[in-house]
């Protein structure tokens, strides 16, 4: 692939928010099939397990979480650390048995920006495993959690909880439909 056109900025690049609206995550299951966009598209076009895949809603503090890109290149080969961080506020035991599962789950996420734009962090179509996709080791997994209870009154009371994804390529955008139900906490991605 070669340098064969510009990049412009208009006026919406302009007026473009930043922050996150929703987050979505699930585990990568042996079943799953990730149809990744050709040619120009970068996007995912469907993420299935043998239907329709499964994720579950991840509300936050607002204003806190925030997905981040580092590209690293060597030896010719250049890798995305693609991070996520986010606050669930207001610390219990539930939230921390939920937590835990985090511990040892290859995960894939999905974070919808303020701009509608789904992204994808957890899934590289470079250098995948094209028998079973859920072996590509781009996977999105927990990197740690910070937090706490605080010591004034007026302190924050929560954790932060990172997580990290070493693809080899940028977050595609998901192309398909997402439904999403936040009483339930749960949602659905369909192409």
């Amino acid at each position: 692939m070669a340098i064969d056109t510009g990049l412009g900025v208009v006026c919406a690049d302009l007026q473009a928010t930043g922050g996150i609206s929703q987050i979505l995550l699930r585990e990568w299951e042996t079943a799953d099939v990730v149809t990744y966009g050709v040619g120009t598209a970068h996007t995912i076009l469907n993420i299935q397990s043998g239907g329709d895949a499964n994720w579950f809603v991840y509300e936050f503090k607002n204003e806190v979480p925030a997905m981040t890109i580092t590209a690293t290149k060597e030896n010719g080969s250049t890798s995305f650390e693609c991070g996520l961080s986010f606050m669930l506020p207001n610390i219990d035991a539930t939230k921390f048995e939920e937590l835990k599962n985090f511990e040892s789950a290859c995960m894939m996420g999905m974070v919808l920006d303020t701009n509608g734009n789904w992204w994808v962090l957890g899934a590289s179509a470079k250098y995948a495993n094209e028998d079973v996709q859920a072996k590509s080791q781009t996977f999105l997994s927990l990197s740690g959690f910070e937090g706490g209870t605080g010591a004034a009154y007026s302190d924050e009371n929560g954790i932060t909880i990172n997580l990290m994804a070493r693809q080899f390529e940028l977050p595609r955008e998901y192309a398909g439909t997402v439904d999403v139900n936040t009483s339930a906490l749960t949602a659905t991605t369909a192409a």
